[in-house]
């Protein structure tokens, strides 16, 4: 059983893992996905999966203005109760993982921690699942998007927006879901690549009496193609500001009305607007040490907060 969905769009965050195109058939344990209940019992399905990395604004997702305060409200309306809300238990589905986290996903076969993974340190990973592949567009400029037609138009490590929708879960595993609909293009990076072998460092040691790094006489080895040169990438286009979302549905209650227990360590106990940025620090007063000419390296100012102008205040003419 799920909750009525609530459409929302993501700020432009990185691709950072899954694909757009190719679809996943088996489940983490390597077995075919089939449907278990219903009138397709027994038939198998595909998923499309996929990572975003957006930049964090706050200490927990509930607080980030638009999408987070979202997830918060959709679970809260999906699971009433609280501080006694499946949704406050560290068990919950939520979705999003916490790039900056150096445990290792009890599901995650490369046994790599998220702070380890290229693209997500500072970040919100979004997990977005769907049964059909979405709709894939350009949208670099924001007033005239494009469909994007072929294959792998959009990799892990560019830069999109995706427009989904997000629903509790209220079946055998409480949380949310994040479905995706349509992902566009907003700008590049340098593309990541998840799959393969890095062979850099591997190979070394001693070779065998008699090898020769030189071929036998006579051998011909077969030619080696010349790369292709890359096409160099767009420049990064800034994302665009107040970017514009649904409003909250009614049923969803406001993240400031949930208490988060106290056992339960990272969940905030009210969402709100962060605090106001602490001033300036003052500029450092000078050491009654004297400058450079005395015999003191300038580095070591430098390296004590002075800066060139109270250096030649203070008598240095390098």
């Amino acid at each position: 059983m799920t909750t009525k969905a609530v459409e929302f769009t993501t700020p432009p965050g990185q691709l950072v893992w899954g694909s757009l195109y190719e679809p996943r058939e088996t489940d983490f344990d390597g077995n075919p996905l089939i449907y278990k209940k219903g009138i397709d019992a027994g038939k198998p399905y595909v998923m499309y999966d996929f990572g975003v990395a957006i930049p964090k604004t706050q200490a927990h997702f509930a607080n980030e203005p638009g999408w987070g305060q979202l997830a918060w409200a959709t679970a809260h309306a999906a699971f009433p109760g609280g501080d006694k809300s499946p949704a406050m238990s560290p068990e919950f589905s939520w979705k999003i993982t916490d790039g900056d986290s150096t445990k290792i996903p009890a599901k995650s076969k490369s046994k790599v921690a998220p702070c380890d993974r290229e693209g997500h340190k500072g970040c919100w990973i979004l997990k977005f699942s769907s049964q059909f592949a979405p709709k894939i567009y350009d949208a670099r400029d924001v007033n005239a998007p494009v469909l994007l037609e072929g294959k792998d138009a959009i990799v892990p490590g560019y830069v999109v927006q995706v427009v989904g929708s997000m629903a509790g879960n209220t079946g055998n595993s409480p949380g949310i879901y994040l479905n995706h609909a349509a992902v566009g293009l907003r700008a590049y990076l340098p593309e990541i690549r998840t799959g393969g072998v890095d062979v850099t460092g591997k190979f070394g040691g001693a070779l065998p009496p008699g090898a020769s790094t030189v071929p036998a006489a006579g051998f011909a080895p077969p030619a080696v193609p010349a790369p292709a040169a890359a096409a160099p990438a767009p420049a990064w286009t800034p994302p665009p500001v107040g970017l514009a979302l649904p409003p909250m549905p009614a049923a969803a209650a406001p993240p400031t009305a949930v208490v988060p227990a106290p056992g339960i360590v990272g969940i905030p106990t009210t969402p709100s607007a962060p605090p106001a940025p602490a001033a300036a620090p003052a500029a450092p007063r000078p050491p009654a040490a004297r400058p450079p000419h005395k015999g003191i390296p300038v580095d070591s100012y430098f390296a004590q907060g002075w800066t060139i102008e109270q250096l030649r205040a203070d008598g240095y003419t390098g």
